[in-house]
């Protein structure tokens, strides 16, 4: 029995944690036609020992759900070194925890952008340079099963900090509960919205070099704070010739109309798995779930809050560790939860869904007409409300804040 049969009852999330526990090297990750990362079994290698199966998501029919929040502990927190909160994607305290666990010895997991091979990579840091990679969210589905790999071959004789998405963190957190060594490790996964095709990703950053004549991208931060924290902007750093010199050019995406996050939030190209996922919406498998600090409470702020969530007793241990590096408040769980993806179950729209992926597939159509095309598949009302939050990101900041304010409020009702 292999990660292959039949017998699956979910989609693959692409974790990858398949391919790292397999003894034989019979299952690689390949991205599939639709842009997903997908295990593929070499039958020649493979010995059915099962061992894929068994950190699979697939085939879990008792996954746990969290049923109360008595022993689940919410706070808000930035690092009080503000120089790391403007670097990173929300209030730094992943950076801090990972800088922290360097100090303790860990071997960190996480995941860097490869401006090369323009896709995200899971990657192993034992010193602080390292670890500066990780900094800032990564929008697309990672390719780690190389890091992940290094934990299953070292996990007795080495203590590892694994950062990644829930469905990532659980599969790392059952096999090493089989392997007995649980508490050995910290695990740290993220509120997480579902992962797009990577074929928007790819059409979006070749568009990006095509409009620019860029030689070479040297950098992308997807989300940046160049306009304050809470806005959605992808930069890239990309090199281009003028007058025969190398230059850096930086392109900001536009406040209207953002063709990624518009396909982004749309859910309408997300991995199978992301539409009904019960992991993004239990913190059983978790030491601590980081995320931004969405909601009311924050909604003047322009500099990033992280909502940390304390899920057991070596969560705990790590943030009281980081506790005279950040700032923190303790919050009311209920009142932040409503603002994230925990416990919600996405349309599917199936046709549309298969419509704008083979889009995405096809080189010679442009992401302007994908965009066009997923507009076209929604009713008028939504559309209408698509357009007025695009209206919204031309007002001055203050404004801006005021209005996120009054929605906040409305949804509370």
């Amino acid at each position: 029995m292999n990660i292959d049969d039949r017998s699956q009852i979910r989609p693959c999330t692409s974790c990858q944690m398949c391919g790292a526990v397999c003894p034989t090297g019979a299952i690689s990750i390949e991205l599939d036609g639709e842009g997903f990362y997908r295990p593929v079994v070499d039958d020649g290698k493979c010995i059915d020992c099962g061992l894929c199966v068994k950190q699979c998501y697939k085939f879990d029919p008792d996954v746990k759900m969290t049923s109360g929040m008595e022993s689940i502990q919410l706070y808000s927190a930035w690092a009080k070194d503000e120089d790391v909160v403007k670097a990173t994607t929300s209030g730094g305290v992943a950076d801090i925890m990972a800088s922290r666990l360097i100090d303790e010895g860990y071997t960190c997991i996480g995941v860097v952008y490869d401006a090369d091979k323009n896709c995200a990579v899971g990657r192993t840091a034992c010193n602080y340079d390292d670890v500066e990679g990780f900094r800032s969210s990564k929008y697309i589905q990672s390719l780690s099963i190389d890091a992940f790999k290094d934990m299953v071959k070292n996990c007795r004789g080495k203590k590892y900090a694994v950062f990644g998405l829930p469905c990532q963190i659980y599969a790392v957190d059952r096999f090493l509960r089989a392997k007995g060594v649980r508490e050995d490790h910290i695990l740290i996964d993220l509120y997480c919205h579902g992962c797009p095709s990577m074929n928007l990703w790819k059409k979006y950053i070749d568009e990006v070099k095509e409009k620019t004549g860029a030689t070479k991208v040297l950098s992308v931060n997807f989300r940046s704070k160049i306009r304050g924290w809470g806005n959605f902007y992808v930069v890239v750093v990309v090199v281009v010739v003028v007058d025969g010199i190398p230059t850096p050019v930086t392109v900001v995406s536009p406040r209207l109309n953002a063709p990624f996050y518009t396909m982004f939030f749309s859910d309408r190209v997300l991995n199978d798995s992301c539409y009904d996922c019960k992991l993004r919406s239990t913190l059983e498998y978790t030491d601590i779930r980081l995320g931004d600090f969405w909601g009311d409470k924050f909604v003047d702020n322009h500099k990033g809050v992280s909502a940390v969530t304390v899920c057991t007793e070596s969560g705990r241990r790590l943030f009281d560790a980081i506790a005279g590096e950040i700032e923190s408040a303790p919050q009311d769980f209920g009142s932040f939860i409503h603002y994230q993806s925990y416990g919600r179950v996405y349309r599917r729209h199936d046709e549309v869904r298969t419509r704008l992926l083979g889009m995405l597939a096809e080189p010679d159509v442009r992401l302007k007409d994908v965009v066009k095309a997923f507009k076209q598949s929604i009713p008028l009302k939504k559309r209408l409300k698509h357009e007025m939050k695009n209206l919204v990101k031309l007002l001055p900041q203050g404004m801006i804040s005021s209005v996120k304010g009054f929605v906040y409020k409305l949804k509370k009702r």
